[in-house]
């Protein structure tokens, strides 16, 4: 199947020949609030999702809602709340909260002081996202697909709270980022010793082509979002107790790249990730490979959008087991108002590497930014 996805997505651009419509120019990425964006406002935004997935299986779960029937429903998926505003003319501070699916309650989700100085870049202090992968410092609302990639979700570091120094505009074609943020885990700065490191590096190869080149290394690790998936699987493959003792060694690499030409984009990315625990080492590795067309409709050139996706995940290399995950997405998208408020309709083939369940999914979601 992978190899008919593959071609899929390599033939998808040669639609243009029969219908063009117009890709809406990009918005920055960087998701963090900085100056020059304006001085001050509210941020907020709602997505509402319906979704249908075969089976009711609680396990396996690659920490999505709709990997299992058993939240087969609508769901207010994802609620943000943000305030900022310039305390001087180069210092800006954020606060965001937010309840995703499965919450009972708000939780703060950013907040963080940013320093700019033209021509240097941006110094970011408190609790913010950690640089690492193109989808995942995007605002998902301007990705192809419903979902993430889970090699922008599972292998990525956690957000954390620490200092972040970049410059996305360092020259014409160069964009760089590095942060140090200590602690064990998520958002946790006051356990241990422990200093969690990532950078990334991004350049403008072609006017359409930009490719990313991200690292973390995160030692003496107490929780993650791959632990997390381990031990929601009931499989940790021998690490959880060198988990809950904090002697986990993590490190992540990755490549993505992203061009856009005309009315198309095509997303692609690996990454690699390493827990070592001594004793116990588990090696994960995961790719991705989306693309976004637009097409007229009723003499409109920017509303309509074909989707297509394709994405091979594989948590430990060393086995094949259920966990191994080989889903091909495809669907419509329909902006009512560029990505600010927009429909999507995406329908989800799963393939796991062993023991295959019924969970392919069928969803509906509604975006809506105010």
């Amino acid at each position: 199947m992978h190899r008919l996805s593959i071609a899929a997505l390599l033939l998808l651009p040669l639609t243009a020949a029969l219908a063009q419509g117009v890709n809406p120019a990009p918005r920055d990425y960087w998701k963090s609030c900085t100056i020059g964006k304006r001085d001050r406002g509210y941020t907020a935004r709602i997505q509402g999702r319906y979704s249908v997935t075969e089976g009711s299986q609680a396990l396996p779960t690659w920490l999505l809602r709709d990997d299992n029937g058993a939240n087969d429903d609508y769901n207010t998926r994802r609620i943000r709340l943000g305030y900022f505003d310039e305390l001087q003319d180069d210092l800006l501070y954020f606060v965001q909260v937010r309840r995703d699916w499965g919450a009972n309650e708000f939780e703060i989700h950013d907040l963080y002081l940013s320093w700019n100085r033209p021509g240097f870049g941006n110094l970011v202090l408190g609790q913010s996202m950690v640089p690492f992968g193109r989808q995942y410092l995007t605002s998902d609302i301007q990705l192809p697909l419903g979902e993430r990639p889970l090699a922008e979700t599972l292998l990525v570091p956690d957000r954390a709270i620490g200092l972040l120094l970049y410059n996305h505009r360092a020259t014409d074609r160069l964009g760089w980022y590095a942060g140090v943020y200590p602690g064990k885990g998520k958002n946790d700065w006051s356990t241990g010793s422990a200093i969690m490191a990532a950078a990334r590096v991004e350049y403008l190869v072609a006017p359409n082509l930009n490719i990313g080149l991200q690292w973390a290394c995160h030692p003496d690790t107490a929780t993650s979002t791959f632990q997390r998936f381990l031990s929601r699987n009931g499989s940790a493959y021998g690490l959880q107790p060198l988990y809950a003792a904090g002697q986990v060694d993590e490190t992540a690499y990755g490549v993505d790249v992203l061009y856009r030409n005309g009315p198309t984009s095509i997303w692609g990315g690996t990454t690699t990730r390493k827990a070592d625990g001594g004793a116990v080492s588990v090696t994960a590795n995961a790719w991705y490979l989306e693309a976004g067309h637009y097409i007229p409709f009723q003499g409109q050139d920017d509303k309509l959008e074909l989707v297509l996706g394709y994405q091979d995940f594989d948590p430990n290399t060393a086995v094949t087991d259920q966990l191994d995950a080989r889903w091909l997405a495809f669907g419509v998208n329909y902006h009512v108002e560029a990505c600010k408020r927009q429909w999507r309709l995406n329908y989800t083939i799963r393939d796991e590497g062993a023991d295959d369940v019924a969970n392919n999914t069928l969803m509906l979601e509604y975006d809506h930014q105010f």
